[in-house]
C-alpha cells in the first residue's frame, strides 16, 4: 500500500490529501512566492558560462554577482523546468513563474509566466500573485477533469482579482499590473492562454512556430489591415493593449488548443527573451540540443545566457515543457506539494 511521503500514513491511490497530515498527494508545484534562493551551487554563470566563483559570490570570468532571492529563480521537476533572471539592467526581477504537475486520471503539466509592467506600482508582487493564483486554478481544474480552455479563462479571472486587490486607491494611475501566458500540457494536447505580450512557442525538429499573438498597439493595427512597417512606426507601437490589473476592465484571456503531430517543447517566456530571439527558428537554434532530448534546465539556462549575452536589458523568464509529458515522477524536493 502507498504511504504519505511526509508522515508515512497509508494513503489510497486516488487520495488527493493525506488524512493524517494534510500533505497534497497528487500535485507537485513551485512554492507560493516563487522558487527563491538563486542559482544552484555548481551551475555555470548565466552570463558567460564560467564555472569559477569567488568567495564573495562573483564570477571570476565576467565579474557578474551570483544572484540570490528573486534575482535568479530556478526549478526543475523533470517534466517541466524554468529560470527567471533579473537581467543586467533592471533593479529587480519583476517577472514571475509558477508551474506544477498533476497526477490525476489524466496526468498534466501546468505552467504560468507573468511579466510585471515596469511602469506600474509593485509590479513584482503583481506578477507573483498572478502566477500563484492562476496555477492553483489550473491544477485544480486538471484534477477535476475540466476543460482546459475554460479553466484558463477562469485562471486569468482569478489572477485579475488578486492583482486588482493590490491597488492603492490613493495612488491613481499606477495600479499593479502584469502580462500573462500559460500552458496546460496533457498526453493528447496543449492549451495556451495569454494576455499581453508574454509569449508561447512550439519548438520541434519538424519545425517551430509562435502560438500567441501579442496584445499590443502594433499587433492590433496589423490585425485591422495596416502593414507591419506602418504599424511599428506608430507612436507607442509596443504599448500593451491588454494586461492584468485593477485598471484592466473586461479582460478575458485568448486561448488556443492544438494537438502536436509529434514530440517537441512548449516554451513560455517573457519579452526579456523573445526581444532578442523573436523568431521560432532562432529559439530552436539556440537550444543546446534537439528539442526531444534536451535537458530542460540546461536548455532554459542556455536560452537565458544567450539573452544576457545579447544585452540582458530586461528580466528574462524561460519555462520549458516537453510534449508529450515525460513519465518519470517529479522531484518534490524541487518545489512543494499541495
Amino acid at each position: 500500500m502507498a504511504t504519505c511521503p511526509n508522515c508515512g500514513e497509508p494513503v489510497g491511490a486516488k487520495d488527493r490529501y493525506c488524512e493524517g497530515c494534510g500533505t497534497g498527494l497528487l500535485i507537485t508545484r513551485t512554492p507560493e512566492g516563487g522558487p527563491l534562493g538563486g542559482a544552484a551551487a555548481g551551475q555555470p554563470c548565466a552570463a558567460c558560462g564560467g564555472t569559477k566563483v569567488s568567495a564573495d559570490g562573483f564570477c571570476e570570468d565576467c565579474g557578474r554577482a551570483r544572484p540570490a532571492g528573486r534575482d535568479r529563480m530556478e526549478a526543475d521537476f523533470g517534466l517541466v523546468a524554468g529560470i527567471s533572471d533579473k537581467g543586467k539592467r533592471r533593479a529587480r526581477n519583476e517577472d514571475s513563474m509558477a508551474f506544477g504537475t498533476a497526477a490525476g486520471d489524466t496526468p498534466a503539466v501546468v505552467a504560468v509566466v507573468c511579466d510585471g509592467v515596469a511602469t506600474s506600482d509593485r509590479a513584482d508582487s503583481a506578477s507573483q500573485r498572478a502566477v500563484d493564483a492562476a496555477l492553483e486554478v489550473l491544477l485544480d481544474a486538471v484534477l477535476e477533469g475540466k476543460d482546459a480552455a475554460d479553466a484558463t479563462r477562469a485562471a486569468v479571472a482569478r489572477a485579475i482579482q488578486v492583482v486588482a486587490a493590490l491597488a492603492d486607491p490613493s495612488v491613481p494611475g499606477t495600479a499593479p499590473s502584469c502580462t500573462y501566458v500559460s500552458a496546460v500540457v496533457t498526453p493528447t494536447d496543449v492549451t495556451i492562454g495569454w494576455v499581453g505580450d508574454s509569449r508561447a512557442y512550439w519548438l520541434a525538429e519538424q519545425g517551430a512556430r509562435g502560438l500567441t499573438v501579442d496584445d499590443t498597439v502594433a499587433a492590433e493595427l496589423v490585425a485591422e489591415g495596416m502593414s507591419e512597417v506602418d504599424a511599428m512606426a506608430v507612436h507607442q507601437a509596443h504599448a500593451l493593449s491588454k494586461w492584468i490589473g485593477a485598471d484592466a476592465v473586461d479582460i478575458e484571456a485568448r486561448t488556443m488548443t492544438f494537438t502536436p503531430d509529434g514530440p517537441g517543447l512548449v516554451l513560455l517566456c517573457s519579452d526579456g527573451l523573445w526581444n532578442y530571439l523573436p523568431e521560432p527558428r532562432q529559439l530552436l537554434g539556440a537550444l543546446p540540443g534537439p528539442p526531444t532530448g534536451v535537458e530542460l534546465l540546461g536548455a532554459a539556462n542556455e536560452l537565458t545566457r544567450v539573452a544576457l549575452t545579447l544585452g540582458g536589458h530586461d528580466n528574462i523568464t524561460t519555462v520549458l515543457v516537453p510534449f508529450p509529458p515525460k513519465t518519470e515522477p517529479a522531484d518534490p524536493a524541487a518545489g512543494s506539494q499541495s
